[in-house]
């Protein structure tokens, strides 16, 4: 995985919409490039190696016509959500584990306008992500669902689905799962590292000119001590995120929005998923596709 500034200043200091167990690994391999700080330990989080879904793996670019930008399968677009969700990709998506909102929803818009296409699967498999560009996916997604008069949509959470993962998936007509599988995470977070020590102990002291008036400009700088004023700036802008998210999912899937906040921004497994109303059915991806199928036949 890459790790550049432009990378880094996705992953601190801003709101994102992503799970503990991917924010982890994120932080940990950025204090590793950015500090020379090593991970504790080495473990499946860190290498958060994506599992690959048999009925994806049979849908394939090629048409009679020529390829198209998904893979389908039986007039199926398969649209996979795996990854750190970022606003938009590049070139690096593949190396780095990134994947970008606009191309999703380029390729479920793609989706949406072919006429061999009857319906949309994604598999997910995503801890989340950046809050910039969420929403505006995420709304976009729900405008071309079979509810708003498009093709019907399935999510099926083949791994997990978690904050902004979820806010995606959440868009979508259906959500299915394996009993393993996880999701939820409803809410954002607030990455920041305490520089102030290290810039002491290197003799470095960082000063900043800010305008009379723009007291609160630029507080929580690099080398600058993290006081009340600064946590309290990042508070409310964690705050504010973490509402747009829950007033979103809220809508999406008709659950109050007291009952979301009452789930603490906790990640939970299939049965629980089912019974607090963040899925639709717990099945295998097979059968997921199969219900699919027969909603397509039936319409």
């Amino acid at each position: 995985m890459s790790i550049t500034p432009l990378w880094a200043d996705r992953l601190f200091n801003h709101p994102i919409a992503i799970d503990r167990f991917k924010n982890d690994v994120l932080v940990e391999i950025a204090q590793l490039r950015l500090a020379g700080i090593k991970p504790a330990k080495i473990t499946a989080a860190t290498l958060d190696a994506p599992n690959i879904s048999a009925m994806a793996d049979d849908a394939s670019h090629y048409s009679d016509a020529g390829r198209k930008p998904f893979r389908f399968l039986n007039n199926i677009a398969v649209i996979p959500v795996r990854g750190t969700l970022v606003q938009r990709g590049s070139y690096m998506d593949a190396d780095s584990g990134l994947i970008g909102y606009d191309r999703i929803v380029s390729a479920v818009r793609a989706a949406q306008n072919d006429p061999d296409i009857k319906g949309v699967f994604s598999p997910f498999h995503t801890g989340g992500g950046e809050c910039a560009g969420m929403f505006a996916a995420a709304e976009e997604i729900a405008s071309m669902s079979k509810a708003e008069g498009g093709k019907p949509m399935f999510a099926y959470l083949d791994e997990r689905a978690c904050s902004a993962g979820y806010v995606l998936a959440s868009a979508y007509d259906r959500i299915m799962g394996r009993r393993e599988c996880q999701g939820g995470s409803i809410a954002a977070i607030i990455n920041m590292l305490d520089t102030s020590r290290a810039y002491e102990k290197a003799g470095f002291q960082p000063i900043q000119i800010r305008a009379a008036w723009a007291d609160r400009k630029a507080l929580g700088g690099d080398g600058v001590p993290v006081d009340e004023a600064t946590l309290e700036m990042l508070g409310a802008l964690v705050d504010e995120a973490s509402e747009m998210i829950v007033e979103f999912v809220s809508a999406m899937r008709s659950l109050p929005e007291a009952k979301i906040k009452d789930m603490r921004g906790a990640v939970f497994t299939g049965n629980e998923l089912l019974k607090r109303g963040l899925i639709d059915d717990i099945c295998s991806e097979r059968e997921a596709w199969a219900l699919l199928e027969e909603e397509i036949r039936s319409a």
